[in-house]
């Protein structure tokens, strides 16, 4: 946008104007040196018929422009403010850097919680192993004597012996599985509950040198 630089006929028109009023608008215009094209018409209809006969054409003779200065964002701000803003800017970067840094080491933790070294993961393999070897052994005894018992103790018909062989042996199955599963779900809460610690360092001795 532009607006219109102050020839001698505006000038002398603006002055007349102020000479017979005393208007603060226009004072400020012919300090500034310049007007806006809108401003100029509105002063021209406003004092035509009290200023001397001048037309509207006349006045913008010579004509030259005046381009406006494009705002710059902070340029009418205080050294003392631009500080304040300088501090505030930097506060902020130091509070997001504490933030992912602090994610980081959470992001870290629970990596190191999770992991599992190729030992370790033998040594569960091993032992899920040897309790599902163990609990196969517990339902086979427990078929293999209810089969003998019930041949040794029992009149009782095969097909009634395979029933309650297999009802046992199922039965043996669901408890070792449910107290396995007990003794996995404790192994898990303990780990929980030592990852939640918070390690606590107390002075118990000072000693002066």
């Amino acid at each position: 946008m532009f607006d219109i630089k102050l020839n001698t006929n505006i000038r002398n028109f603006l002055v007349s104007i102020t000479s017979s009023s005393n208007n603060i608008e226009i004072t400020e215009i012919i300090e500034q040196d310049y007007i806006s094209i809108d401003a100029l018409k509105d002063i021209y209809k406003s004092n035509k018929s009290t200023q001397p006969k001048i037309s509207l054409k006349e006045l913008l003779t010579p004509l030259e422009f005046q381009i406006k200065e494009k705002h710059v964002r902070g340029s009418h701000y205080t050294d003392e403010f631009k500080k304040q803003l300088n501090y505030l800017k930097l506060k902020n970067e130091e509070d997001d850097y504490q933030n992912m840094i602090k994610k980081s080491n959470l992001q870290s933790k629970a990596y190191d919680d999770d992991y599992i070294s190729p030992a370790q993961m033998n040594k569960q393999i091993k032992e899920q192993v040897t309790t599902v070897f163990n609990i196969i052994i517990s339902v086979l005894s427990v078929i293999a004597a209810i089969w003998y018992w019930t041949k040794s103790s029992m009149v009782v018909s095969p097909e009634y012996r395979i029933l309650l062989c297999l009802f046992f042996g199922i039965l043996v199955l669901v408890a070792e599985v449910v107290v396995y599963n007990s003794y996995l779900n404790k192994i898990e809460t303990a780990k929980t509950t030592e990852r939640a610690k918070k390690e606590k360092i107390s002075v118990i001795e000072r000693i002066v040198i």
